[in-house]
């Protein structure tokens, strides 16, 4: 099954961000994330065998952090392919969360696929005609430095990932408190 580890977005975030998701689907040709699949990836594992999935999970249940705030602002992308909302306080604890994730499942085989960049991923540009294009980053041009607000991280999950014609379906598979 296809795992990742992540953190979840609370519901008046995932409120904040529709405003930018609004002006996704305005556009032909970009997939703007579902509002409830909305998330921070720690750690993204791939195609796991059902018999490794028990290992994953006992490997993150010995993750014990405090928990912390994390403040998302500002809109940005990865070469106009895909767009994402900046953490801007707790992005190093988010980095520490992700290491010990990263350490923890090392010991069973997984390595990361890239370096850890604290964001959650809003939307992804399949294709984009340049004239909608020029429209698309006026009417982003507010929310370049938009404070999305905050939220306490007291929780990461392991989560499935189902792909599907109409996008990608989420499932908890188990979730780690902090407390």
């Amino acid at each position: 099954m296809r795992l990742f580890v992540a953190v979840d977005l609370k519901d008046d975030l995932r409120e904040e961000i529709e405003k930018v998701l609004r002006i996704f689907r305005e556009f032909r040709g970009i997939k703007p994330v579902e509002k409830e699949n909305l998330h921070i990836t720690l750690m993204f594992l791939g195609e796991v065998p059902d018999r490794k999935v028990d290992m994953v999970k006992e490997k993150l249940r010995g993750i014990k952090l405090e928990p912390f705030k994390i403040r998302l602002k500002g809109l940005g992308n990865f070469n106009y392919r895909v767009f994402w909302i900046g953490v801007l306080e707790g992005k190093d604890l988010l980095s520490i969360l992700a290491k010990e994730v990263e350490n923890s499942l090392k010991k069973i085989g997984f390595k990361r696929d890239k370096e850890f960049v604290a964001h959650a991923t809003v939307a992804r540009v399949k294709r984009l005609n340049p004239n909608d294009r020029i429209k698309l980053e006026k009417s982003l041009e507010s929310f370049k430095d938009y404070d999305f607000g905050e939220m306490i991280v007291d929780c990461f999950k392991l989560k499935k990932s189902t792909l599907t014609s109409k996008g990608p379906i989420y499932e908890d598979l188990e979730i780690y408190s902090f407390r």
